[in-house]
């Protein structure tokens, strides 16, 4: 338990800049400039292309903002992070050769990313879990809320950033009706660090940092090497099963009836 706390209080000892916040820049700006279509559009319009890909960046911050009702544009005010940003969304877009966007479709080299990306999530869930606190005071609902935006505001945001891209929006993509297993996995990470700064569970909340980190990394590397499915899924499909109970009954019902004519 000593390592693990050891371990858990240097996670949450390292600074965000420069490398966590350069591996999130690099992977995020990626991920988008890998979808059909942001490139014409990122020399159509350089400008709305540079400004959805910083709100996707610093989505995590502009949501938490929001909820804890701090200036939106407060993400923004780090330099030194808004101008990597911006650097990596010129290398991956206007680079030489397009050799940026070559080395990210490495997979090696994604894996070794994904390591420093979800270390970063677990760590910003952490943060926005210690910020809801100190403003909602034992309110634990609220506080694992925002600690979820912490981590998958992202995917809250990306509708946002297609419809800018697109000119279109798409509702069907939107999180509330596909919920992705970021979101699943960040509001599951955000309890447990909850439960452990409100010291109601056995781990201290740097143990609960190591334990998230590690596990978040083993899934996504499962599922991105082995192919294996969501973990969500099943527990999705028992919940809904159980909740659903009533509508299932009427289906029935409806069913015998349609056989009895």
């Amino acid at each position: 338990m000593n390592t693990l706390t050891e371990f858990g209080g240097f996670l949450d000892g390292i600074p965000y800049f420069p490398v966590l916040h350069s591996i999130h820049c690099f992977a995020s700006t990626a991920s988008i400039r890998s979808q059909p279509g942001a490139v014409e559009f990122a020399h159509s319009h350089p400008l709305a292309s540079l400004a959805s890909n910083l709100m996707i960046i610093n989505a995590g911050g502009i949501m938490t903002s929001a909820a804890l009702s701090k200036p939106l544009i407060g993400p923004f005010g780090n330099v030194a992070n808004t101008f990597t940003a911006i650097l990596f969304w010129w290398l991956l877009y206007f680079g030489p050769g397009d050799f940026v966007f070559k080395l990210y479709k490495i997979k090696p080299l994604q894996m070794a990313f994904m390591f420093g990306r979800e270390t970063r999530r677990c760590k910003k869930i952490l943060d926005a879990v210690r910020a809801s606190a100190a403003m909602f005071n034992g309110q634990w609902i609220c506080i694992i809320l925002v600690g979820m935006l912490g981590g998958c505001s992202g995917k809250f945001l990306q509708t946002t950033e297609e419809s800018i891209r697109k000119k279109e929006v798409d509702m069907n993509k939107s999180e509330l009706f596909q919920i992705s297993f970021v979101t699943k996995a960040s509001l599951s990470i955000s309890v447990l660090l909850t439960l452990a700064e409100m010291n109601l569970i056995f781990l201290s909340t740097s143990q609960a940092l190591v334990v998230c980190s590690t596990v978040l990394v083993m899934i996504n590397l499962g599922m991105a090497i082995l192919g294996f499915q969501d973990p969500f899924h099943p527990i999705a499909r028992v919940t809904w099963r159980v909740v659903s109970i009533t509508s299932n009954q009427q289906k029935d019902i409806k069913s015998d009836e349609k056989k009895d004519k």
